[in-house]
């Protein structure tokens, strides 16, 4: 038995899953300016000035202005890398304070706050130019104000004035690709690092194009990224009527909103009361009728002319109830009045169901793939309705396209993206567009490009663009209506997000003066996005530390056996350890404490100015890699086959203190328990060297402990022994401290260890260092029990922490890290 036929009307919506788009901003963790009603942001005097010059020299560029201005000399090319390179640094300070707050919100606000700077100051060095250029002339002195090369150069700026717009598009637009470039390759990378996988379609929000136009809207980006619509009021191919002709496509055809019930009854009971106003006021108005004709035929003197033949009524005939119908009426009156605030109660609720079911319809109007959910037949199914339902409903689209004789304009805007830059300018957009749907605009046209008869116009690929659009085959008529569709949604969804943005960007106010910095700071509602060397380096103490120590294992034998060869043990260990090592410190920001021939104690300190942004655990974990990849490496040369190997044991420890420092003559001397447990988690001893020399995991630091039980903190740690060769251990604290500097995503997987297979606890992240991110894993293991046989037996609940090295293991950690959803 065949199927039944799938019945689509009103009556019978399409059952689909489209999904809503509602992305909005939030600033709710943010303090409020001194206004209480805006945000205080203060921008980097580092980044502004040099931004200011950039843009002014864009636009010089753009403009291309061949005669030179105020000091006599051509400005330069704009600096496009220098201006990449300090939004980068400035986008990537913003990240890691939110981090140190704990809040996105930061980032987002400081977001807010450089994209207004931006825009704002397009306008701003426009106007700059223009006054820079005038003033140039006037400058030249009152015989070159009259001379005929100045009236040239006033034409130019005529010209230029009226460019303004274009100009804007051009410069905001290679912001534009700066900004999705940037946010592309680095920052998200960054920002997943840092916060995880959380709020991409908020940062979806300022890859706007509309957000760098002036005004929000320029017909050129319209044609050739959305589409063109018509701007005036009979246009029949305005923004509204497209709108409202979704919005009901929806609403009739697919969507069954759940509140219809509710708005239809709102709406009958608005009628009905309607109604009964309506049937009221016509009693009211029958017995005004009445009450005339009574007061007429009385004789009260209403009449202008008196008819001989007219009628008078006699002493005998009734005159009827005057009072009676006063009284009926006054009484319908009230029964109005009453009746009026529930009119507008019922007026009020259908007003807002509608306007909230418009809403909820408008939702799905902002994701383009609903489009493709729609009408796209050969798309996947999933909870999407069959091929056989899309077909049909883009097949509704198209003929109500048709209905409104829509379907000429949109061809029209595709075939206009093909031609238009032979004749705009000197040929409006909208006049090109309307010439190639209507006969009669095609001559206006004509009139246009005749006025410039220099250029030698034709209307060959005018005509020929016109003849296509009546010549579509209908075959091609619904992919054509589906790619409308698509584009269209995605003007409004870009719409909708720059009225959004805009209306915070208001919210910021972009703090100048010192006294209002000054101010703002001191009612602790200032929000300052500046490099980290204009923070303030007087009166910066250190508020926090981590200790990188790398101990050089078996440094005894290796010194007598160089000595025995009659080799030199300190350029040996100095040459393949300690000068590659000092080579890496300024990239971590690292400060040496103290170097020795078998150890290397390092430090990166956090300031009260650089705490935000230092990263100390998450640069030492990287930097202890470092100096093990170093080692590892020197041990990989061939030539250093009959030289002693160089293997290490390295220790982070992180102190949430400033050391303490004391001078000894020229030397400064630090104390500080990291040091000292730094020591501690970098040592090895013997006997676990005796145990794990068979290592078949990729694990490189091992503690054990011989008794289990009633053993307190202090006495564990003397009853530990630790395995630590070429390996990094870090304290606790640092891990606690590690993540909150980066994201740590949970990983558990099962590897051989030396007793056994082991469920293993892994934690994985990635620290945006520079233009890379760092992957760094993280394992917690637990203490095994040193039985008395020197056999290992079960874990006991103290943890301890291993910064993993092995190749794998960070291949795998990348490898998960990307293939998370919303990774790049």
């Amino acid at each position: 038995m065949a199927d039944s036929p799938i019945i689509i009307s009103p009556t019978h919506p399409a059952r689909m899953k489209l999904e809503p788009y509602t992305v909005e901003l939030h600033l709710q963790g943010i303090n409020v300016g001194v206004d209480n009603i805006h945000y205080d942001v203060y921008l980097s005097p580092k980044f502004t000035e040099p931004t200011r010059k950039y843009l002014l020299d864009s636009i010089r560029a753009i403009a291309s202005l061949n005669f030179s201005y105020s000091q006599g000399r051509n400005s330069a090319a704009p600096d496009t890398s220098g201006f990449r390179k300090q939004l980068f640094e400035l986008l990537q300070i913003s990240l890691t304070r939110a981090k140190y707050a704990q809040n996105i919100e930061v980032d987002i606000l400081n977001r807010l706050a450089v994209l207004k700077f931006l825009l704002s100051e397009i306008t701003s060095q426009f106007s700059s130019l223009i006054v820079e250029c005038k003033e140039w002339i006037h400058s030249r002195g009152v015989h070159f104000e009259r001379s005929e090369q100045a009236h040239v150069m006033r034409s130019r700026i005529a010209e230029l004035q009226g460019e303004r717009r274009g100009i804007y598009r051009q410069v905001g637009m290679s912001i534009y690709q700066i900004m999705r470039e940037l946010d592309e390759n680095a920052l998200s990378k960054s920002r997943r690092a840092l916060f995880g996988e959380e709020f991409p379609e908020i940062y979806e929000l300022f890859r706007n194009r509309f957000l760098f136009l002036e005004g929000g809207t320029d017909e050129t980006l319209l044609l050739e990224n959305y589409v063109l619509l018509g701007n005036f009021i009979h246009d029949p191919d305005r923004f509204e009527v497209f709108e409202e002709l979704l919005l009901d496509f929806v609403r009739d055809f697919v969507h069954a909103d759940e509140n219809s019930e509710e708005l239809s009854r709102s709406r009958k009971s608005y009628e009905r009361l309607m109604e009964q106003a309506r049937s009221l006021r016509s009693e009211v108005m029958r017995l005004e009728a009445e009450q005339d004709e009574i007061r007429r035929k009385a004789g009260g003197g209403e009449d202008l002319f008196a008819w001989p033949w007219k009628r008078r009524p006699t002493a005998h005939e009734p005159l009827g109830d005057a009072e009676d119908l006063r009284k009926r009426s006054a009484l319908l009156e009230l029964n109005l009045e009453e009746l009026a605030p529930g009119i507008e109660a019922a007026k009020q609720r259908m007003d807002f169901l509608t306007e909230e079911q418009r809403a909820r319809i408008g939702n799905y109007l902002n994701d383009p793939e609903n489009i493709r959910r729609l009408f796209d037949a050969r798309g996947a199914t999933g909870h999407e309705a069959p091929p056989e339902t899309r077909e049909r409903l883009l097949r509704e689209w198209v003929n109500r396209l048709d209905e409104r004789d829509l379907l000429a304009h949109v061809f029209a805007g595709y075939e206009l993206r093909k031609i238009y830059m032979d004749y705009n300018p000197p040929v409006h957009l909208q006049q090109l567009k309307k010439a190639l749907v209507v006969r009669e605009e095609t001559k206006r046209v004509e009139q246009v490009l005749g006025q410039f008869p220099a250029r030698k116009f034709s209307l060959k690929k005018l005509e020929e663009a016109a003849r296509a659009i009546r010549r579509i085959p209908p075959e091609e008529i619904p992919a054509i209506a589906m790619r409308f569709a698509e584009d269209f949604t995605r003007l409004r969804r870009d719409r909708r997000n720059y009225h959004h943005v805009v209306s915070w960007m208001e919210r910021i106010n972009l703090v100048r003066s010192e006294h209002s910095r000054e101010l703002s700071r001191a009612n602790n509602s200032l929000y300052e996005l500046v490099f980290t060397d204009e923070a303030g380096k007087d009166n910066d103490p250190v508020v926090s530390h981590a200790v990188i120590k790398a101990d050089v294992r078996g440094s005894s034998g290796i010194t007598k056996d160089l000595q025995a060869r009659g080799l030199n043990p300190a350029s040996h260990i100095s040459r393949n350890l300690h000068e590659p090592v000092k080579r890496l410190l300024d990239r971590y920001g690292a400060a040496k404490v103290f170097i020795e021939g078998d150890a290397i104690i390092l430090a990166i300190y956090e300031t009260e100015s650089t705490r935000a942004t230092q990263r100390a655990v998450a640069k030492a974990c990287i930097l202890a890699r470092e100096i093990l990849a170093v080692t590892q490496a020197y041990n990989a040369r061939p030539e250093a086959a009959d030289l002693p190997r160089i293997e290490l044991g390295v220790g982070v420890a992180f102190q949430n203190s400033a050391p303490s420092l004391w001078m000894d003559g020229d030397s400064r001397i630090m104390i500080s328990k990291a040091l000292n447990l730094s020591d501690r988690l970098s040592s090895c001893s013997k006997v676990a060297r005796r145990l794990f020399a068979q290592n078949p995991s990729p694990f490189n630091v091992f503690l054990l402990q011989t008794l289990m039980e009633d053993v307190g903190d202090d006495e564990g740690e003397e009853l530990l022994v630790r395995y630590n060769l070429n390996g990094i251990e870090m304290n606790e604290e640092g891990f606690e401290k590690l993540s909150g500097e980066i994201s740590l995503t949970p990983l558990a997987g099962t590897f051989s260890m030396p007793w056994g297979k082991e469920r293993v606890q892994l934690y994985i992240g990635e620290l945006p260092l520079g233009n890379s991110l760092e992957t760094i894993v993280v394992r917690k293991g637990a203490v095994r029990e040193l039985l008395p046989d020197a056999k290992i037996g079960n874990p006991g609940p103290r943890a301890y922490y291993e910064v993993c090295t092995h190749p794998k293991l960070l291949e795998i950690a990348r490898k998960k890290l990307s293939e998370t959803p919303g990774k790049s």
